[in-house]
């Protein structure tokens, strides 16, 4: 095991009172996390950083021609080309795409004008596409992480989602709903992208209080996300009825025809959130179980049941392939890596890396660093389960404190074992100060090494297929254990992946160094 070279020693760590380790919080009101009292000089910074990039002064340019081709519905086709046709790189995009193998049935010749293009497809579907692109291109300019370009492309999605519900359910301004739904979390994008320390701030509070999204966030930014997305919307003068359907719902008891025209765009645009969030990497099963729990809470409001919805993640998914590829943003490429480096997502890892790194030098709480920490090892490793135990000094054990992956709330509660002088693989870690790989949980060599109360909560886990641990010194003392499971279809654990796992122990060990001072 790498040891680290400390110069702290004598600091008795396992005795250090740590109250931010606490999950005691519960419900959805939870105190303010920083200061929140003047949301305004917040939102004034966020501003100012939106009007330095330069991605974001070119958009605030050309809106007014986007809004334009947005609310010209009712004016000539030739108006509205040559709208588009300002924008040469636009009109490249928008030919592109419905020369795309998505739309080529409907000319076996290809289209080569913005007229044509009208005439064949219609010019509602070419006005939307255009505006569609815009913003999507100005979002996705930023997306220099994959955290952001990962909300580019569900935007993306779920703006396309919509448009195929506002088609089918007769909606009056379906475009201002499809544009709705694109940056129905603009506000949560843009903390991510200017202020990432609040956004980790905001993760944490919903991880420990098992709080909404938007209760979270006003908690610490003192507005929520939805009040920041629309505040900027207004301050980019996109249309009134586009910024109203970005309002967030919170009633499911009442029946479609009950509800005004602006209130189904509300319930769609938060249709499509909820839709397009379900991870499409959990298993056939799992999607199909999150997307019947969707359908089921909209089905009185928008009449969409479970098969429905499921054919529009997919017919959804498939179009905003097509869209990304135009600016040459590729939507699947965290899931084609060549899994033998065993990283799923360089990106991911490396701007981790580097935001963990600085966050230790912002006087960050030791929950906010490790909630990080276990967060980047999940989207950038092959992993099933990330977690983080802490010794608990009164009980002598190792219990679960920070989780990230497929199950959890079930790890959360059920990880905890006794640390004592005996021969398994998790205390047989401590007591030689060796890290431990198992390759295979049913191997008949780890059978008798393989604690039963691990075997009984976790053997049963479908994907699980190996795991393993590193425990945590500081000053020769045990204070926490690193444990990563994976699944073997998709990785083998190789030793590149356990050097990155050691340098994020050593962050850990850090992070408990720089917080005894």
């Amino acid at each position: 095991m790498d040891v680290s070279d400390t110069r702290h020693a004598g600091i008795e760590l396992d005795a250090i009172c740590l109250p931010a380790l606490g999950r005691e919080a519960t419900g959805d009101e939870v105190a303010t996390q920083s200061d929140a009292s003047d949301h305004s000089l917040f939102v004034k910074s966020i501003f100012k950083k939106m009007m330095a990039q330069d991605s974001f002064l070119s958009f605030s340019r050309q809106v007014s021609d986007v809004n334009k081709i947005l609310t010209m519905k009712y004016s000539s086709a030739n108006d509205i080309a040559q709208v588009i046709l300002k924008d040469m790189a636009l009109t490249s995009k928008v030919l592109k795409l419905v020369n795309s193998s998505f739309y080529r049935h409907f000319s076996t010749k290809g289209i080569s004008t913005i007229s044509e293009a009208m005439i064949i497809l219609g010019t509602d579907e070419i006005r939307l596409a255009a505006a569609s692109l815009k913003i999507y291109e100005m979002m996705s300019g930023l997306a220099n992480v994959d955290l952001l370009r990962d909300k580019a492309l569900k935007g993306l999605q779920r703006s396309i989602m919509a448009r195929q519900i506002a088609l089918e359910g007769g909606y009056k301004d379906a475009d201002a709903l499809q544009i709705s739904a694109m940056v129905y979390d603009l506000g949560e994008y843009l903390v991510a992208l200017f202020a990432p320390d609040k956004y980790i701030q905001i993760e944490v509070v919903m991880d420990e209080g098992q709080v909404s999204l938007q209760a979270a966030s006003k908690s610490v930014l003192g507005l929520s996300y939805s009040d920041l997305g629309r505040l900027v919307a207004l301050k980019l003068r996109l249309p009134k009825n586009v910024v109203d359907g970005m309002r967030p719902v919170v009633g499911f008891d009442m029946k479609g025809g009950d509800i005004s025209e602006g209130s189904r765009h509300r319930y769609a645009c938060a249709f499509t959130r909820e839709m397009c969030d379900i991870p499409m990497d959990n298993g056939w099963d799992q999607v199909r179980d999150q997307a019947a729990g969707v359908a089921v809470k909209y089905k009185g409001i928008l009449s969409i049941n479970m098969s429905k919805a499921l054919e529009m993640v997919k017919t959804s998914r498939d179009k905003m392939v097509k869209h990304a590829a135009l600016l040459n943003i590729d939507p699947d490429r965290s899931l084609r890596p060549d899994k033998s480096s065993g990283i799923k997502n360089m990106d991911s890892l490396n701007s981790g890396l580097k935001q963990i790194k600085e966050n230790l030098d912002c006087q960050l709480s030791i929950h906010e660093i490790f909630t990080n920490i276990v967060g980047v090892l999940f989207r950038s490793f092959y992993f099933t389960q990330v977690c983080i135990s802490i010794k608990k000094k009164e009980t002598q054990t190792m219990d679960a404190r920070f989780v990230k992956g497929d199950t959890s709330q079930q790890f959360l509660k059920s990880f905890s074992f006794k640390l004592e002088n005996i021969q398994d693989i998790f205390n047989d870690s401590i007591l030689k100060k060796s890290d431990i790989v198992v390759r295979d949980i049913h191997g008949e060599k780890n059978k008798k090494k393989i604690p039963p109360w691990y075997m009984d909560r976790f053997g049963k886990i479908e994907r699980l297929s190996g795991f393993a641990v590193l425990p945590v010194f500081v000053d020769q003392k045990i204070i926490a254990m690193v444990y990563v499971g994976w699944d073997s279809k998709a990785h083998s654990m190789n030793q590149k992946t356990i050097d990155y796992i050691r340098e994020f122990r050593e962050l850990v060990v850090k992070t408990f160094t720089l917080h005894a001072r």
